[in-house]
């Protein structure tokens, strides 16, 4: 198997989203984010954002198997 690509789904809260909560995706990460890394991020989104809380983040590798 081989890496092809990460994605990050962050999810959001805020009482102006439909149900309270909004996932915002991010593709083509770098292969293995650190905790920093996202932490980082959720800032930047919070301070971007009109009142919006972070509340998690969903890290996915995408990789290719491939049979010889």
């Amino acid at each position: 198997m081989s890496w092809n690509k990460t994605s990050i789904n962050m999810t959001m809260a805020n009482e102006n989203y439909k149900d309270g909560k909004a996932i915002r995706g991010f593709q083509n990460v770098i292969k293995e984010p650190t905790t920093e890394q996202i932490d980082k991020l959720s800032e930047v989104l919070v301070m971007l954002s009109n009142g919006d809380t972070f509340l998690k983040a969903e890290v996915v590798q995408h990789t290719d198997y491939l049979n010889d």
